[in-house]
C-alpha cells in the first residue's frame, strides 16, 4: 500500500486515497481495507436507521490506473522518456504522412502524456515546498539547507522550463488542418493543463521564496530572491501562454472568474478518463441466498410431506384430525422455511458480501480485478482491542469511553487484482488508485447549531459576558489496511479524526498509527448476530425492527 490518504474533499464528503502496488511477479494479488467509523450515538445512526443501502448510496468510488511515475528530468532531456514521446510523436508523423486517420491511440497517448507532466510538476513541485517548511532560522545548518534548496530549485526550473519547450514541441504537429478535429481539441486541453500546473506550482514556491526572504537575515542580494524573480517569470509566462492561445482558463483580479475553477475541473476530468476503469456493481451473495431460500423450502416441505403420509396412515383421509394436522403442518411448514432461511443465512452471511465489483478495462473489457464490499455495525466489545486502544489514544483514561458512547460502522474492501491484466491494460502500470468518497450530510440532520453561547464572568472588568463556542463533533476512523494472502500478510493500522458541525467538515486531523501488525494480531471474529445485523435485515423473512434489551457488562463505547 502506498499514501493511504484521508481528506476533506468539500463542506460534505470525506475522501479516502489509496494506491495499490502491482507485484508483476505475483499473479493474483490481494488487499483489504478495513475502515472503522466511530460515530457519536447522539448523531441517531445505528443499523436500524441507517442500514446497507443508505451507506453505498451515501459512498462513491472511483478507480483508475495509477500515473506512471516519470521523472521531471527525463521529460526535459532529449533522449529520455521516450517510451512515452515516441508513440505520440510517431503517429502524429504517420498521420502527416497521410496513414491512418484512426484517432483512438493518438487521443490516449495524448492524454497519458498529460497526466504524466502534471504529475511530475506536481509532485516534485510538492517536494521542493516541503522543504521550504523544513527549514529552520535558528540552526547553525539552516543556511547551508537552504543553499542546497536554492540548487533544487534552479535544476526544477531549468527542468521545468525544458519540459514545456519539449511538450509544445512534440504537440505542433497537432495543429494542422488534417489533424481531425478530436486530436486537436485533446492536445488543446493537455496543453492548457499542463501550463495551468505550471503556473500553480511556480506561484506557490514564489509563495514560499517570498515567506522566507521576509524572515532573511543577511545582506545583499539573497540567491533565492534570484530565483525567486525566475519562478515568477515561469508563473506569468504560462498565464500569459494561455491568454495568447486563447484559452479561457486565465483569471483577472476583481472579476468573478466563474470560468477558472470550472474550466480546471473540466481539464481534469478529460486528461484523466485515460486512466480510469469500468466499474461493474451488483448484489453480493444473490445466488448464495436463493440457495439457501431453496434449501430451507426443501426442509420445510419434506416435514409437511412426512406429516400428511404420518396423518393418512393413522386417520386416513378427510377425517376432521387429519384436516387439522394438515392444516396445523402447513403452519408449521411455513415458519420453518423462514427459520430456516434465518438460522442458515446467519451463518454463511460472513461469506456473503453486500457488493460485489467487477474491474474492467474500457477497450478490451476484460477482467482485470474484483472488488467485495461489505458494511455492518459492530459491537464495540467484540472490536480487537488494538483498535479500541487506538480510537481512544489520545485519552488514555480508564473512563474514556463513558463520556463518548459512540456506534461503530465497520465497512470492509477486499480488492484482488490480476497482474498480467493491469500490465495488459497500460504498460509499465505501476498499479491502481482507489478514491471512496464518503458523504456526511445525513450525520449532519441532526447536529446543534454550529455556535453554542457560554456566559462567564470577565476576570478584569467582573462583568457578566457571552462567549460564543463552536459546536463541533468528531467522527473517529480507524483503518486497518492488510497486503498479502493469509499465510503471509501483514497489515497497518491507522487513525484520523473528522471535526465537522452542522454547516459541514470542518478539518481531519491525523491522530497516529500503528506499524505492522501480523497475522497473530488480526481483527477478532465479530458476533454474527450483531456484525451482520445490516446485511441480515435485506434477506427476506426478516423483521422490520428487533430490539434485545441487555444488562450491560461493562460500560458503553
Amino acid at each position: 500500500m502506498i499514501d493511504p490518504r484521508l481528506e476533506a474533499h468539500d463542506a460534505n464528503q470525506l475522501e479516502l486515497k489509496l494506491s495499490y502496488i502491482v507485484d508483476p511477479g505475483v499473479k493474483r494479488q490481494r488487499y483489504l481495507v478495513e475502515t472503522f467509523m466511530f460515530v457519536p450515538r447522539t448523531l441517531g445512526i445505528s443499523g436500524q436507521s441507517y442500514g446497507v443501502q443508505g451507506f453505498f448510496e451515501d459512498t462513491q468510488t472511483f478507480v483508475r490506473l495509477k500515473t506512471p511515475t516519470v521523472a521531471l528530468e527525463a521529460l526535459a532531456k532529449a533522449g529520455r522518456g521516450e517510451r512515452w514521446f515516441s508513440p505520440v510523436r510517431a503517429e502524429l508523423d504517420r498521420l502527416l504522412s497521410g496513414g491512418s486517420r484512426a484517432t483512438d491511440d493518438r487521443v490516449r497517448n495524448l492524454k497519458l502524456l498529460g497526466g504524466i507532466y502534471r504529475s511530475a510538476i506536481r509532485d516534485e513541485g510538492r517536494l521542493l515546498l516541503s522543504r521550504f517548511v523544513a527549514l529552520d532560522d535558528d540552526v547553525e545548518g539552516a543556511m547551508m539547507r537552504e543553499q542546497e534548496l536554492c540548487r533544487a530549485v534552479g535544476v526544477y526550473i531549468e527542468y521545468l522550463e525544458s519540459a514545456l519547450t519539449r511538450l509544445r514541441h512534440v504537440g505542433s504537429r497537432c495543429e494542422h488542418a488534417i489533424v481531425p478535429q478530436v486530436v486537436r481539441e485533446t492536445w488543446a486541453a493537455v496543453d492548457e493543463y499542463v501550463a495551468i500546473y505550471a503556473e500553480e506550482l511556480a506561484t506557490s514556491l514564489v509563495q514560499a521564496s517570498d515567506e522566507r526572504l521576509r524572515g532573511e537575515r543577511h545582506g545583499g542580494e539573497s540567491p533565492l530572491g534570484v530565483l525567486r524573480e525566475r519562478l515568477a517569470d515561469i508563473a506569468i509566462g504560462a498565464y500569459r501562454y494561455r491568454r495568447s492561445r486563447g484559452y479561457p482558463s486565465y483569471a483577472i483580479p476583481g472579476a468573478p472568474n466563474e470560468d477558472l475553477p470550472r474550466r480546471r475541473r473540466i481539464l481534469k476530468r478529460v486528461i484523466s478518463s485515460v486512466l480510469y476503469l469500468d466499474l461493474r456493481h451488483e448484489e453480493g451473495g444473490a445466488v448464495q441466498r436463493d440457495i439457501i431460500a431453496g434449501v430451507a423450502a426443501a426442509i420445510a416441505m419434506l416435514f409437511a410431506a412426512l406429516v400428511t403420509i404420518w396423518a393418512q396412515l393413522e386417520w386416513g383421509n378427510f377425517s376432521s384430525t387429519f384436516v387439522v394436522i394438515l392444516v396445523a403442518s402447513y403452519i408449521i411448514k411455513d415458519r420453518l422455511k423462514e427459520w430456516g432461511k434465518r438460522y442458515i443465512g446467519k451463518r454463511l452471511a460472513r461469506w456473503m458480501p453486500d457488493f460485489v465489483t467487477e474491474v474492467r478495462t474500457p477497450d478490451s473489457d476484460d477482467v482485470i480485478g474484483q472488488c467485495r464490499e461489505s458494511v455492518s455495525v459492530v459491537d464495540p466489545a467484540r472490536i480487537d482491542p488494538k483498535i479500541v486502544e487506538l480510537r481512544h489514544i489520545d485519552h488514555p483514561s480508564a473512563i474514556a469511553s463513558h463520556g463518548r458512547p459512540e456506534v461503530v460502522i465497520r465497512y470492509v474492501k477486499e480488492v484482488t487484482l490480476d497482474s498480467e491484466g493491469l500490465q495488459g491494460a497500460l504498460a509499465g502500470v505501476e498499479g491502481l488508485n482507489d478514491i471512496i468518497r464518503f458523504n456526511f450530510a445525513k450525520f449532519r440532520q441532526r447536529m446543534d447549531d454550529p455556535i453554542e453561547i457560554y456566559r462567564i464572568v470577565h476576570p478584569t472588568n467582573r462583568a457578566v459576558v457571552e462567549v460564543p463556542c463552536a459546536r463541533v463533533y468528531h467522527v473517529n476512523l480507524v483503518l486497518k489496511i492488510t497486503r498479502g494472502d493469509k499465510k503471509h500478510e501483514s497489515s497497518h493500522l491507522e487513525r484520523v479524526r473528522v471535526v465537522l458541525d452542522s454547516e459541514g467538515l470542518k478539518r481531519v486531523e491525523s491522530i497516529g498509527g500503528v506499524g505492522q501488525v501480523t497475522q497473530a494480531d488480526a481483527v477478532m471474529g465479530v458476533s454474527l448476530e450483531s456484525a451482520q445485523l445490516v446485511a441480515m435485515s435485506q434477506l427476506p423473512g426478516a423483521p422490520d425492527r428487533a430490539m434485545r434489551v441487555r444488562t450491560p457488562k461493562r460500560p458503553l463505547a
